[in-house]
């Protein structure tokens, strides 16, 4: 499933912008996912679909299901949650190890994205396939790419691992249904508070995000 890692460390400058490009969509999809979050009181009654759409996080997804579609739940879901991977793949394939240097640069070397591609990379080469079916998440898809896992089998394991989940949340919610409602009724109730603890919950870890790139 897997070839031999590319054995650059470093990139070029041309190289810098081609994986500037390749994370643009990524990025901008995490991005998406902090307007969701401060948007979640007023889309998840109205327009859930559009919610999980820009947030597609497991609390987003659970309170989502509760007001979709079992077709449009799991479509858009897997949609949403599999846009940016295969530019993480691609990101990772193309570069190699020299992604993680590229990425330290980025964000820095403490960066919560370069530490859980750390504690995943030991275990990658024995179980890489189960990981990907467990948590397809951004790290596990550059970590696939830097790894030189081949395309289909990524796409093939990446697609089943997002689609079981997907089920899985649908049918939590259903088993639970009467206290998610609850939770969206609560704060479809309280939505400007809700709205504000969310713009206030996004600068405190944004603020966070820096202080950890400075100290770095």
């Amino acid at each position: 499933m897997t070839e031999p890692e590319l054995p650059k460390t470093q990139l070029a400058a041309e190289d810098r912008r081609r994986a500037k490009r390749l994370a643009a969509f990524p990025v901008a999809l995490a991005l998406a996912a902090y307007v969701g979050q401060i948007l979640t009181s007023s889309l998840i009654t109205s327009q859930p679909l559009v919610l999980i759409s820009l947030n597609a996080t497991d609390p987003m997804l659970l309170l989502a299901a509760n007001q979709s579609s079992a077709a449009a739940f799991l479509i858009v879901g897997s949609i949403r949650l599999f846009a940016p991977d295969l530019f993480l793949h691609q990101l990772g394939w193309e570069f190699g190890p020299a992604t993680k240097t590229y990425l330290s640069n980025e964000l820095g070397p403490q960066s919560a994205l370069l530490r859980t591609i750390a504690a995943l990379e030991r275990w990658f080469p024995r179980v890489g396939w189960m990981l990907l079916f467990l948590i397809p998440g951004y790290p596990m898809c550059l970590l696939a790419g830097i790894a030189r896992m081949r395309r289909v089998p990524f796409v093939i394991v990446n697609l089943a691992g997002t689609f079981s989940r997907l089920l899985l949340i649908y049918w939590v919610s259903s088993v639970f249904e009467g206290p998610v409602g609850m939770i969206v009724r609560f704060i479809s109730r309280f939505s400007l508070p809700f709205t504000f603890a969310m713009v206030l919950l996004i600068m405190f870890q944004s603020r966070r995000s820096m202080n950890k790139s400075t100290e770095s």
